[in-house]
């Protein structure tokens, strides 16, 4: 390995470089008192205190009680590994700190562009998805009255189970299959459900699913599909921030789909 990667991923850990110089001499040459460390990394004798203090508080290294102080590394993966997890949780705490700001409200006005984002390519309409699904306050709706791909719906259910959103995904019976084989990877906070019955599609068509995080947005991801494979490439999504009660029209047509397949299980008891 070479020397300006490991002095690169010290850093990258919380060191300063004086300090990865230091914690290599010691792990390279041993103990030594902090005179002797002064003279092995070329650094003025009162500044080596203050940066041995610094390795020591960040748990780099260890002293003696004995006088005058000797200093020795602690073992690199330990270390490591418990900066590793100090980073982790600074970044959870930093991540919880930023997204409990509060965005300014988007304009009401149809006409301005806040109300309306489209992105496409797998890459900026998955950003734009993952975006959409964690601003979320409540539960999320998501709508697919067409099958889509596999990759599509892992793409979906992704987003979903990281936000930890609880989210109520209604599919077409087309997609059963492709659930089963997910089944182990989808979150228990989102719950599927199959209202949309299977119909014959053609080989060349549109796609559109639909996700609600309120009641006045919407994300519509399109998938086009060519002789029946996806075109990944081809990939768009669409945000709208402005779409009164578009959600509770969707709602009520899940409810009448509820309502039918009741009435048509009374009449076929054994179908």
């Amino acid at each position: 390995m070479r020397d300006e990667q490991v002095i690169r991923a010290l850093e990258i850990l919380g060191l300063t470089r004086r300090e990865t110089s230091a914690y290599l001499s010691l792990l390279r040459d041993g103990t030594a008192t902090a005179e002797q460390i002064s003279q092995r990394i070329a650094i003025q004798y009162p500044a080596v205190y203050r940066m041995l203090h610094s390795l020591e508080s960040k748990g780099w290294i260890e002293a003696s009680h004995e006088r005058p102080k000797r200093y020795r590394a602690r073992p690199p993966r330990i270390v490591a590994e418990e900066s590793r997890e100090g980073r982790m949780d600074d970044l959870v705490a930093a991540a919880e700190v930023v997204g409990s700001l509060h965005e300014a409200m988007p304009s009401r006005s149809r006409g301005t562009d806040s109300d309306l984002w489209i992105c496409k390519g797998t890459e900026a309409t998955g950003r734009k998805l993952r975006e959409v699904v964690h601003a979320s306050r409540g539960q999320i709706l998501c709508a697919s009255p067409t099958p889509i791909a596999p990759q599509i719906l892992r793409l979906l259910l992704d987003a979903m189970g990281r936000a930890r959103r609880p989210a109520r995904v209604v599919l077409n019976e087309g997609n059963r299959r492709d659930v089963a084989e997910l089944d182990a990877s989808v979150e228990p906070h989102v719950r599927i459900e199959f209202r949309f019955p299977a119909r014959l599609l053609p080989k060349t068509r549109l796609a559109h699913t639909f996700l609600f995080p309120n009641d006045e947005q919407v994300f519509i991801l399109n998938s086009f599909y060519r002789d029946g494979e996806l075109v990944a490439e081809k990939l768009q999504g669409l945000w709208i921030g402005d779409m009164d009660y578009v959600r509770l029209q969707l709602e009520a047509t899940l409810e009448d789909l509820e309502e039918a397949a009741r009435r048509s299980r009374r009449l076929h008891p054994l179908g």
